[in-house]
């Protein structure tokens, strides 16, 4: 199901809404009405008593009890003429009676959720050959091993898997086209990510089998992680991504009662596994996330591409030159239709320049249409380095949190700066107003990656508080003509990058 047809879905199903909205508000107004003639006013109307009823009045004067009030005894007509009406004289209708008290409001309990997100998991053959195992086996869970405090903290853990999986038997490869092994993406899910961004310059670089592959094999063998920026087919039905009981407990619809399981509407949450975005869900709040990428390192979007891999730009339908100053407009429906399904939107674009620290002019220009659309948090990847973190308000007067790049997470680049990283940490709060996010807990915490030199090896990605002098003087950057490390370094490039918005790991974990 295409975003398109999700949005026609939920036009159709608005008007049936409406419909029904005023069926129900005519059926009640008729019942009142025809309450008030048959019930109310008789009641306190007729005070005759005839034929042995009791009207609602008779109970309310001094000294008549219920007995006295179905005794039949005769009382004047105060509807005959020259006869005023006496009913209530003297009396008064208790006040609960009139007005009933109001149950007190049940206090509504705020709470919290908390959404990471680390960058590029770039598996260079170093780390490829450092997952070698003495048995000849695979292992990678020393990827994640230093940073699972904070996957255990967060209700949505999110990486950036910018090297694509696409199969074992295709041998594996590094830089410029790469290929890792499966077992990263096992670890992936032993960490506890529960999002993994798909949509990179390099997703392509097997082919659009291998795109596939990488997707699939998230979605086979994990299949509660959600896999965005890519898809293995186009035109492929959400359906099949949940398990039977999913649908009976929610639709009462099993997948063996064909044709009524066809036939089923469904709500955005279940039609958005094939559109542009997923949804998370915690505590009843929806989260929407969203992975583009500029290209697939090529200057023209490949044919055949169109459906399988999330563009973030603009290319011309007749020669298929990517327009990279110029967003794709299918982007901003996308983000529309998840801010109209969704409590808060995420956008994680893959951008930019490599190597630079600035933002460039279309990372500026495509981050205010995308906060205009409806995103309230922009997470970049891509230029493999820190990027500024800004609170955009734009000239239409709408506000999101834009981190234009945080940078690697693993990798075996040289220059120090791409050693110095990001971890993205979105704090929500949820009041009886809604979810909003709240901006002094919200922020990035600044990381390390800590390599030594003598072969290659990469020791771990650490907090820079973590970090020490001795650390720094012993990275491989030292020794590689990749510039100096030092802590003095990194701290002046966390308070220029991060400024305000650095965090500390109390700021997140509270200890």
């Amino acid at each position: 199901m295409t975003s398109s047809a999700m949005k026609e879905y939920l036009k159709k199903k608005r008007r049936k809404r409406a419909l029904l909205v005023s069926f129900v508000l005519a059926l009640l107004v008729l019942g009142m009405s025809v309450g008030y003639v048959l019930l109310i006013k008789p009641a306190f109307n007729d005070d005759s008593g005839g034929g042995g009823g009791f009207s609602l009045t008779s109970l309310f004067k001094t000294g008549t009890d219920v007995s006295e009030a179905q005794s039949g005894t005769e009382t004047p007509d105060p509807t005959q003429p020259g006869e005023p009406d006496q009913s209530f004289s003297g009396q008064s209708i208790p006040d609960e009676i009139l007005s009933p008290p109001v149950p007190e409001e049940e206090p509504f309990e705020e709470f919290d959720i908390h959404i990471m997100m680390v960058g590029d998991d770039l598996l260079h053959m170093g780390l490829v050959n450092q997952g070698v195992q003495a048995d000849g086996t695979r292992n990678y869970d020393f990827l994640f091993k230093d940073i699972t405090d904070f996957i255990d903290a967060a209700d949505i853990a999110i990486i950036n898997q910018e090297s694509p999986i696409a199969g074992n038997d295709r041998g594996f490869s590094g830089y410029p086209a790469f290929n890792s092994p499966t077992e990263v993406a096992d670890a992936i899910a032993k960490a506890g990510f529960d999002v993994v961004l798909t949509a990179t310059n390099h997703t392509y670089d097997m082919g659009l089998n291998g795109l596939i592959y990488f997707h699939d094999y998230f979605r086979n063998n994990y299949p509660d992680i959600s896999v965005v920026g890519t898809h293995s087919d186009p035109d492929e039905d959400s359906r099949d991504n949940r398990p039977g009981d999913y649908w009976l407990v929610k639709y009462g619809v099993s997948p063996n009662d064909r044709p009524a399981f066809d036939d089923l509407e469904l709500a955005p949450e279940d039609l958005s596994n094939t559109a542009a975005f997923a949804i998370k869900e915690v505590n009843g709040v929806k989260i929407a996330i969203l992975n583009y990428t500029y290209s697939h390192n090529w200057a023209t979007w490949a044919k055949g591409l169109d459906g399988y891999l999330n563009r973030l730009c603009y290319y011309d339908p007749d020669s298929r030159e990517i327009d990279f100053d110029t967003i794709n407009p299918e982007v901003l429906e996308d983000i529309r239709l998840a801010n109209e399904v969704c409590d808060i939107v995420i956008v994680c674009p893959h951008w930019g320049y490599e190597y630079s620290f600035e933002p460039c002019a279309y990372q500026k220009d495509f981050a205010r249409q995308m906060i205009d659309a409806g995103a309230d948090v922009i997470i970049g990847a891509h230029p493999h380095i820190v990027e500024p973190v800004e609170y955009i308000t734009t000239d239409s007067g709408n506000s999101g949190l834009c981190y234009y790049s945080i940078g690697n997470f693993i990798h075996c680049q040289v220059p120090n700066y791409t050693s110095f990283e990001g971890l993205a940490w979105v704090s929500v709060h949820v009041d009886k107003e809604g979810a909003h996010v709240d901006l002094d807990a919200s922020g990035a915490l600044p990381l390390v990656e800590y390599q030594t030199w003598g072969p290659l090896v990469i020791r771990g990605v650490y907090p820079l508080e973590d970090f020490t002098a001795d650390m720094a003087a012993n990275h491989a950057c030292n020794f590689r003509d990749g510039g100096r490390m030092s802590l003095e370094t990194l701290y002046q490039w966390d308070s220029n990058l991060f400024g305000k918005w650095s965090l500390t790991k109390e700021d997140i974990l509270g200890n």
